[in-house]
């Protein structure tokens, strides 16, 4: 399974004026640029440029839609070359995504599959002969331009989300040591940040998500994650609530890859066979996107998720939050009977 860790920056500015390209590329003369709405995409090609644009774009109008809240100017910066940070956000850009180039990517990916396919051997004492025909596996899931594309219409507006949710709801957050890894870990709850990415996937990733969640619900093994009792986890809501994002450690972990190539990691762990984190890890994306479409349904609100986030913000509870709000969104008014509902409504699905 492959897995992408991203170095997101933020800085407090103030937002360029139109057109935003003509700021970009001040910053970044011998790059191509297309404008969002309210970002742009820098690349080494025009096409390059708008193909990553058109992601961005798709990704505000649900960001719009979940959450109503305006989106700081942000950069989508296709790597290598790795942008000029301080340059953009001295032209007033907030935010800076690296994605990571075709090119790029395959190349970290096979870097990181490698060295992950070679411990799992190593784990499990495999030959020299063994060991090359598992890294030879391995080496053929990395995806093929057209996989990359799917994932990429996917990720970016994730990735994004992440940056406008905390930014949005939380503009006077302190910031961290420039090289930490900052998928993770705004101010409010983990599952609250994450929620606030996986809404702004498109269709066929969020699709998915729900048809693994139905898998794992029904007792079935999802290849990408493995052997693991997922249902007992998806139904364990207070979990959920409580707990710290299982990809925290992983993106710890190669933290020093992430800052040395310009902001973009990736690392392989096969599937079933790495440590249990990793199988956690996915399993709070698509636990996550299930609560995300049953807060959604039964509150008949597309931007319950921005109402709650309101209400974290300012110092509440999910289970204040509950007692005060609950009924008006037709919700249980405790975290106790709004496990009781969930395990209904996900029994459903």
């Amino acid at each position: 399974m492959l897995a992408l860790a991203l170095l997101l920056t933020s800085a407090a500015a103030s937002p360029p004026p139109d057109p935003l390209c003509a700021h970009a590329l001040r910053a970044a003369p011998d790059l191509s640029c297309a404008e969002a709405g309210h970002g742009v995409a820098l690349a080494a090609t025009p096409a390059e440029a708008e193909r990553l644009a058109d992601y961005a774009r798709a990704g505000e109008a649900r960001f719009i839609a979940h959450f109503g809240r305006d989106i700081a100017p942000y950069v989508v910066a296709s790597t290598p070359p790795v942008p000029a940070r301080t340059a953009l956000a001295a032209a007033g850009f907030v935010h800076v995504l690296p994605w990571p180039a075709s090119r790029a990517f395959d190349d970290a990916a096979r870097r990181g599959v490698e060295q992950g396919a070679r411990r799992f051997a190593a784990s499990q004492n495999m030959t020299p002969a063994q060991t090359e025909e598992v890294v030879a596996r391995a080496l053929s899931q990395i995806p093929d331009a057209k996989a990359q594309a799917a994932l990429d219409a996917g990720m970016v507006p994730h990735e994004l989300g992440h940056l406008w949710f905390t930014h949005a709801f939380w503009p006077e957050r302190p910031e961290t040591e420039a090289n930490a890894p900052r998928h993770y870990g705004g101010p409010g709850p983990d599952w609250l940040d994450e929620a606030a990415a996986v809404v702004l996937e498109d269709e066929p990733t969020a699709a998915q998500r729900r048809d693994q969640f139905r898998a794992l619900m029904r007792g079935e093994m999802v290849p990408a994650i493995g052997p693991i009792d997922g249902r007992s986890i998806l139904l364990d809501l207070p979990g959920l609530l409580s707990r710290e994002h299982p990809g925290l450690v992983h993106a710890a972990a190669i933290g020093p890859e992430v800052a040395a190539k310009g902001g973009v990691g990736v690392s392989f762990t096969p599937a079933g066979a790495g440590p249990r984190p990793a199988a956690l890890e996915r399993i709070f994306y698509i636990q996550t996107r299930a609560f995300a479409d049953y807060l959604i349904l039964k509150s008949g609100r597309a931007a319950i998720l921005a109402d709650i986030a309101q209400a974290v913000a300012k110092g509440d509870s999910v289970e204040a939050w509950l007692s005060d709000k609950g009924a008006d969104y037709s919700l249980p008014a405790s975290i106790i009977d709004l496990q009781h509902d969930w395990e209904q409504f996900a029994m459903l699905l």
